[in-house]
């Protein structure tokens, strides 16, 4: 009996473990890069109070506009395009040569306030080694990158 009770726990352990970074956002649409799936990207509906409870670094009020990446393991990163005024547009995703790439078009549009979240899991550990952003077709930064688990 007492082997039963010690595999229960193990397997309640390490199924814990295993979802320690997993979160629970809305998935608005999802697509994978690259032939063989290496690496699915999710756009998620973005919910303040899911973040809030999520990253323990997350503070809205100290986020300007601009891009935001939260990674919670090696494989697993969500990228925030954090706006008010500033319209984001024509976001794309590519590998090309063990960079991710991320493109997208801005604008500043007055009154306009969104954030657009996505999340990016790489289902082989080669997939990419660098993040590349291309703003209107210039080399272009995170605003910030924090790096650490989900809260949950």
């Amino acid at each position: 009996m007492k082997k039963i009770v010690l595999l229960f726990i193990t397997m309640v352990v390490l199924i814990g473990c295993s979802n320690e970074d997993k979160v629970n956002f809305t998935v608005i649409s999802e697509s994978n890069l690259v032939e063989n799936n290496d690496v699915s990207i999710k756009e998620l509906e973005y919910d303040e109070a899911i973040m809030d409870s999520t990253f323990s670094i997350f503070n809205k009020e100290e986020l300007k506009n601009g891009l935001y990446m939260f990674n919670t393991s090696e494989d697993r990163s969500y990228i925030l395009f954090r706006s008010e005024g500033v319209h984001y547009s024509n976001i794309s995703f590519t590998i090309e040569e063990d960079v991710l790439k991320i493109k997208y078009d801005s604008e500043e549009d007055e009154g306009l306030g969104m954030n657009t979240l996505f999340l990016v899991e790489k289902n082989d550990e080669n997939a990419y080694d660098t993040v590349d952003l291309q703003n209107n077709g210039k080399q272009d930064f995170f605003n910030v990158v924090f790096v650490g688990k989900a809260n949950n």
